[in-house]
């Protein structure tokens, strides 16, 4: 079994996402769906792994207040829909978890004065190696190491989902018209999630919270 330890991968974090040339956000798309660069000149090409992890944050139109219930959002329709389809949808299916996260007010913040505290990191720490072990034992034969790299035949062998998680799925792809790539993202977003439930099986729990991760507020 592969230690993941020697798996090196990069990291890369781009905020303000929309705010970038959109050149350089439809170069992504070619690494991100096959972890590897081609570069083609008149002499030859060459291809350079690139395989890494992207998180990404933008702002949900140019001031940032759009759907904000205490602040007034200033831009025109005009300037959100110019704003928001920076990101194409090609794109945008590329990245597996979407979540809005909107503006905290004091009360959520504190509890009688005090700071709410979050789950430890080391309790999280375990729960992911937990979770890394299972797919390497998992993949063990299959040349790949976490779920993020299944592809179709993987997908088939490892995510069998119940009735209900089908069910689930089915409904939000005819509801929301979500591409082949992103149904397939979603039952790999599920499959992680029963790993770090110390599921063996993908429930419908875990199809729905995995959707929850998926579907835009703007889908």
């Amino acid at each position: 079994m592969k230690p993941f330890l020697f798996v090196l991968r990069g990291f890369r974090f781009l905020d303000e996402f929309p705010e970038f040339s959109r050149g350089t956000l439809e170069a992504l798309r070619q690494p991100m769906e096959d972890g590897e660069v081609s570069i083609t000149r008149a002499a030859g090409s060459v291809k350079f792994p690139a395989s890494f992890m992207l998180v990404a944050a933008s702002n949900p139109c140019p001031c940032g207040y759009l759907g904000d219930v205490r602040r007034e959002c200033k831009c025109s329709p005009r300037q959100i829909m110019r704003y928001q389809t920076k990101l194409s949808g090609p794109l945008m299916d590329r990245i597996d978890i979407h979540i809005n996260v909107p503006a905290l007010d004091v009360d959520e913040l504190m509890e009688r004065g005090v700071v709410k505290r979050p789950e430890r990191s080391i309790s999280v720490r375990e729960r992911v190696f937990r979770a890394r072990k299972i797919q390497l034992k998992r993949f063990d034969k299959d040349g790949i190491y976490t779920n993020s790299d299944m592809k179709n035949k993987h997908i088939k062998k490892y995510c069998v989902l119940d009735n209900a998680g089908q069910a689930i799925l089915k409904q939000a792809v005819n509801t929301y018209g979500l591409s082949a790539r992103t149904y397939f993202r979603i039952i790999k977003v599920a499959r992680t999630i029963a790993d770090l439930a110390g599921k063996k099986d993908i429930d419908a729990t875990c199809v729905a919270e995995a959707l929850q991760y998926r579907v835009r507020l703007n889908d």
